[in-house]
């Protein structure tokens, strides 16, 4: 659940970072080239946020959820499923120590 709410702040940064170059066509043109820079840094932030979770999700302990029987991977001792965000808890033998 964690790690999906993480690729939505991403997309949303994709398309605010569109939304600012676009929005730079429109003011007069000596601002445009910061409009564009402003931009193209939200979407850098963007693509590592995403780079990031991807590194981040490969190394994640997977675990069964109760109530949909699906696989899911956990970002600490306590996470909600992906698919139907039941709370879900890491077993004994996964967990490291505190």
């Amino acid at each position: 659940m964690k790690l999906n709410r993480l690729r939505n702040i991403a997309l949303l940064l994709m398309l605010v970072s569109f939304a600012v170059m676009y929005l730079g066509v429109f003011w007069p043109h000596t601002v445009l080239p910061f409009t564009l820079a402003a931009g193209f840094l939200i979407l850098m932030w963007a693509i590592g946020i995403y780079f990031r979770v991807g590194a981040v999700s490969m190394r994640l302990p997977q675990v069964e959820c109760p109530n949909c029987h699906r696989v899911t991977k956990m970002i600490g001792r306590e996470d909600g499923c992906m698919y139907c965000g039941t709370p879900v808890h890491l077993p004994e033998e996964q967990q490291g120590p505190r």
